[in-house]
């Protein structure tokens, strides 16, 4: 797992910084596997020193510092203190010491709002460039003393593009249906693209209420929308027909004028560099990349209407679009798919011309649901075309 640059004190890296499209391999003090979750689309990664406990964090470019639930520090080996002043420590495998703070606002038992997190902020992704390879699942923290982002790319398929930070998080603008925003770049953030009502009323996108559809963050509850932008512009890259969540009242101090989000559905499909100190951004797209939400194909949510989550054993109903083919043939959030079917049996099925069995929560138990087989029914609306 780990991966110290012993070389990172060579001569040979005092020449100047690599090129962007060369990997700066003697400049990389970390390169370490996403970890396994239950949690989609997170980025979760294990800073500890070789033969130390686990020190597991989710990395939230969205968080302007570290900061830990007391269940979760507890869980860290941490002892947590009521009154303490100044930031716990932990040392980290980079030889820079982890200082976070725990939320204990209301307990210091547990979280308020039932979410439990420990995550690694900006204080610390701020020292460092930090590669995300969301293809390859793997975060290299590289020596921002021997590499920077150059201010071009030239080889096809890269950008770079500028940055605005504020309190330590990262800020790039988006053009939605040509209505260009800076956004926070949100690792934490498992959709693509959340926004704010006043910039989806910009930029012409209908959206409204979706069963199944929530969103929940570190302060609580946010009510969300579903819509589709047709276009969504990153530099160069073209990202659209995408969808986006909408929060018709907006999100909780974002601190950029768009108040609205970047997340991991949308980085999903780059290597991704950041480079705080000189507030730049270069951005490799996988050519398989293909548009998501929640990680799961996009196509066939457009399609028939239900958007399906992997769950252990199968299909997971996560949210139905009112009046789709799925919601007419009573297809309800919540509802398990059989465990041998893909995302296109299901969409196939839904269509209307096979039988097909959920089974379906009903006073806490599980009960196998038929959804009975009807005339084939034609492709839903897109959620931009719902009102």
């Amino acid at each position: 797992m780990t991966a110290f640059a012993v070389a990172a004190l060579t001569l040979g890296l005092l020449a100047g910084p690599a090129r962007a499209d060369a990997a700066p391999d003697r400049a990389v003090l970390a390169d370490l596997p996403f970890l396994d979750s239950d949690e989609i689309n997170r980025v979760f990664i294990d800073l500890a020193p070789d033969g130390r406990k686990p020190l597991r964090l989710m990395l939230d470019t969205g968080a302007t510092f570290s900061v830990a639930t007391p269940r979760a520090a507890r869980a860290l080996g941490v002892r947590v203190r009521r009154v303490k002043p100044d930031p716990y420590r932990r040392k980290t495998i980079l030889g820079r010491d982890l200082q976070f703070v725990i939320d204990d606002r209301s307990s210091d038992t547990a979280s308020k709002t039932g979410f439990e997190y420990a995550l690694l902020g900006g204080n610390f992704l701020s020292e460092y460039v930090v590669e995300l390879d969301f293809p390859g699942r793997r975060v290299r923290f590289i020596d921002r003393r021997r590499y920077a982002v150059p201010r071009t790319a030239e080889t096809p398929g890269e950008a770079v593009l500028p940055l605005e930070i504020v309190g330590n998080r990262p800020g790039v603008t988006v053009a939605f249906n040509g209505e260009p925003a800076t956004v926070l770049l949100d690792t934490g953030a498992p959709t693509g693209f959340m926004l704010s009502g006043k910039l989806a009323e910009r930029a012409g996108i209908a959206h409204a209420p979706v069963p199944g559809v929530k969103v929940g963050s570190a302060l609580g509850p946010v009510a969300m929308e579903l819509g589709e932008a047709r276009r969504v512009r990153l530099g160069p890259f073209e990202l659209g027909p995408a969808p986006v969540e909408v929060a018709p009242h907006g999100f909780y101090n974002l601190g950029f004028a768009g108040d609205s989000i970047l997340g991991y559905d949308a980085l999903a499909q780059f290597v991704v560099r950041i480079d705080y100190r000189n507030q730049r951004l270069w951005l490799r797209r996988d050519p398989e990349a293909r548009t998501t939400f929640l990680g799961m194909d996009y196509a066939p949510f457009r399609e028939t209407g239900v958007l399906l989550v992997p769950f252990s054993g199968g299909l997971w109903t996560y949210a139905v679009v009112p009046g789709s083919a799925a919601a007419r043939r009573g297809v309800r959030p919540g509802d398990r798919f059989e465990t041998s079917l893909s995302v296109s049996e299901v969409a196939e099925a839904i269509r209307g011309l096979d039988d097909v069995m959920v089974a379906r929560e009903i006073d806490g138990v599980l009960v196998d649901t038929p959804l009975e087989a009807g005339e084939s029914l034609p492709p839903v609306s897109t959620p931009s075309e719902v009102h």
